[in-house]
């Protein structure tokens, strides 16, 4: 890159020798007494989080993890607000944990947006210090946070890691990183004429989010949603780098997820008359649309396709037969079983409906102790599971061995 690039004023720390930043995770290895598996947490004292669940935490090579951590003087949490912080790193065995960042504003779902370069040398961060705003970067071995300058704010890394997918509410595009070149691709005016939904958002303001590259890095998908804070309107888009064109997909959707081979979207449908779950699959070659999963209601949350079998898919859930943990979907056996309890141990919670007040995404949960989502997300080669728990009273980070499925 010929200018990445203007240096933050965020500490950095280096890797050369240890530091008071640097320690080793303790470990405190579990078993799940309902389902067997065998569970690690990552001991802390502070709450820590991951990013999302089509976010791997995982370094391309498999033996690190990335993920945030609030400082220890954070008691509580909540689902919109932000808090300080710093961007760590540490071996999956919990060794060489270390800060990377100095203080940052850190949100409870997605820390600050952190992500892997495809070589493992860098991750991405989104910061939001006081001296700039912007998508940043930082070695793994220490060094300087260093800005990317881009004209719109950006969020995701291709495959490649040659682009990165930029927009704002109106319009969504991509940002060569050779180049230093953003290249508009999508209006929210195109995204709501093709739409057949055109008619419910005539009068209602919407926008696109969320967009995300396939994991062939030959498509992005793009959301587009209606403002409200459960959106009654969530579609998707997917643009096509080869021919240039955007497509329609699907509707009434939440929380879509690509499938591994880049050629279909995951994603869950609810019925706002039964209050009942599903998931559902489209074909983004075709638009063909298709139930995947509806042997039972699905209290879903966010689920994703294992990264070698695809017909396996985990999701959190929230309420019913598979309580507040972790799912395992068999699309082939339209099976699901329970894969996580959360907290360790728990009972199925009774059914999400209209008897609770909190709703989320169309479905209603029942009461909880602690906010929590548990927001799964695979290792490179599906042998082990990341996900949160707050049950020790702090959002720690847990992973539950799968090597057997």
């Amino acid at each position: 890159m010929k200018r990445l690039l203007a240096v933050l004023g965020l500490l950095v720390l280096s890797t050369s020798r240890p530091t008071p930043a640097q320690s080793t995770a303790p470990l405190d290895r579990l078993q799940d007494p309902i389902t067997g598996r065998e569970v690690v947490r990552y001991v802390s004292p502070a709450h820590e989080t991951h990013h999302y669940y089509f976010v791997s935490p995982w370094s391309p090579t498999g033996d690190k993890l990335l993920f945030f951590r609030f400082d220890d003087e954070v008691e509580k949490l909540t689902a919109t607000g932000r808090y300080p912080g710093a961007l760590w790193i540490m071996d999956v065995n919990g060794g060489e944990r270390r800060r990377l960042t100095g203080s940052l504003p850190g949100h409870y779902h997605v820390g600050v947006n952190q992500l892997w370069g495809p070589n493992g040398d860098f991750v991405y961060l989104q910061s939001r210090s006081k001296d700039r705003q912007c998508m940043a970067r930082v070695s793994v071995g220490g060094g300087v946070v260093e800005c990317v300058d881009t004209p719109v704010p950006c969020g995701r890394l291709s495959p490649d890691g040659t682009q990165l997918s930029c927009g704002t509410a109106g319009e969504q595009g991509v940002f060569d990183l050779s180049s230093e070149l953003y290249e508009k691709l999508v209006t929210l005016a195109q995204a709501r004429e093709l739409s057949p939904n055109r008619a419910k958002t005539a009068e209602e303001p919407s926008q696109l989010q969320n967009t995300r590259f396939s994991p062939t890095g030959d498509r992005l998908m793009i959301v587009h949603r209606t403002r409200e804070p459960f959106p009654r309107l969530v579609e998707i888009f997917v643009y096509d780098f080869k021919d240039r064109s955007l497509r329609w997909l699907a509707d009434n959707l939440h929380h879509p997820s690509w499938r591994p081979d880049g050629k279909a979207i995951l994603f869950v449908r609810h019925d706002s008359r039964t209050n009942q779950q599903w998931l559902a699959e489209v074909d983004v070659e075709t638009g063909e649309d298709r139930v995947a999963f509806d042997a039972e209601h699905v209290a879903a949350g966010h689920p994703s396709y294992h990264p070698r079998k695809p017909h396996l898919v985990v999701t959190d859930c929230y309420g019913g037969e598979m309580g507040n943990g972790l799912a395992l979907i068999n699309l082939k056996t339209q099976k699901m079983t329970q894969l996580v309890t959360v907290p360790l141990g728990s009972r199925p919670e009774v059914a999400a409906d209209e008897r609770f007040q909190f709703r989320n995404w169309g479905i209603w949960f029942p009461p909880r102790k602690y906010l929590n989502e548990p927001r799964p997300v695979w290792n490179h080669d599906g042998s082990k599971i990341l996900y949160t728990s707050e049950e020790s009273g702090r959002m720690n980070l847990y992973v539950v061995d799968t090597s057997d499925l």
